[in-house]
């Protein structure tokens, strides 16, 4: 384990238990509008939009990558969505909360729950109908190789669900990149607003926020077909929303419906995809694992060129 893995699952330890950031996706005004840029209602969740979108198609065995304390793996047993589910997270707190949870819901039999790295997965040949990532991904730093154990896991008629933060990786933040939401933030009334200059988001406690997001999408492009993408936006509500007092949330709201009608690219998203097939797959299997080893020569070479 990495200095910034370690950094990470003891961040998450901790907030899993107490949580201390604040989350966007939480206000119940940004949440019907998050549903409504996903399933066309303010009252339709996404997994309710999901259901609609199989047509009925269930699943045998699920995985869930990221798994947090488990609450979506439980909305989907109760959904009817899979019959069972194994499930992991790097937090061995999340881990604990989600095994008691599961085991309250009576539900210990169909939901299996380990502790796991994201960077290093270890997942069985062809085991599973379906995998879901929740909001994880983004926290993923080895993607080619996580995308390459999925292609690897799923069944040849399997999909993948991702609800993503598909935005700007943390290295790639500039005043520049960021002047539209300070200047979004410096219009608020001064009592809306709870600190001075709009900090770029950037996560310091915990150095996997956001690690790769940008390559997310490429990424998984290179292995998966997309069957559907339901943007939601985000540019201005997860960057802005956390420093204000609740006050501006609907001014908020509108600011971030312009931006994307004017073509901004939406900073998360619901996708789902399916395994590319034949020769596809194996040429999407041999890119997800030559091209990163391949970048840590070339960045080797320029180091001992300097």
């Amino acid at each position: 384990m990495t200095t910034n893995d370690r950094i990470a699952k003891e961040f998450w330890d901790r907030e899993v238990v107490e949580q201390t950031h604040v989350s966007w996706m939480g206000d119940p005004v940004v949440r019907a509008y998050i549903n409504e840029s996903i399933s066309g209602s303010p009252g339709m969740w996404p997994l309710d939009w999901f259901q609609a979108f199989l047509g009925g198609r269930t699943f045998a065995r699920g995985l869930s990558i990221g798994c947090g304390s488990g609450g979506l793996e439980r909305d989907l047993l109760a959904r009817g969505i899979c019959a069972e589910m194994d499930a992991f997270d790097g937090s061995a707190e999340s881990i604990r909360m989600a095994t008691e949870e599961a085991a309250r819901a009576g539900l210990s039999g169909r939901l299996h729950y380990s502790v796991g790295d994201f960077n290093e997965p270890r997942l069985p040949r062809a085991a599973y109908d379906i995998v879901f990532v929740h909001q994880a991904m983004h926290h993923v730093a080895k993607l080619e190789k996580l995308y390459r154990a999925i292609l690897r896991t799923l069944k040849p008629e399997g999909l993948l669900y991702l609800d993503e933060y598909i935005g700007p990786s943390r290295h790639e933040w500039t005043d520049e990149n960021f002047a539209l939401q300070r200047s979004i933030y410096d219009a608020l009334p001064p009592s809306a607003r709870t600190i001075d200059l709009l900090p770029m988001p950037i996560q310091t406690h915990d150095p996997s926020e956001a690690i790769r997001s940008g390559e997310i999408v490429r990424e998984l492009q290179v292995g998966f077909e997309v069957l559907a993408r339901r943007d939601y936006g985000g540019n201005v509500l997860a960057t802005v929303y956390a420093y204000t007092d609740g006050s501006v949330t609907r001014e908020l709201l509108d600011r971030e419906r312009a931006l994307l009608r004017e073509g901004a690219e939406s900073y998360h998203a619901v996708i789902v995809a399916r395994p590319r097939r034949a020769a596809a797959k194996l040429i999407a299997r041999g890119r997800y694992f030559v091209v990163p080893k391949v970048r840590r020569v070339l960045r080797a070479l320029h180091r001992s060129a300097r």
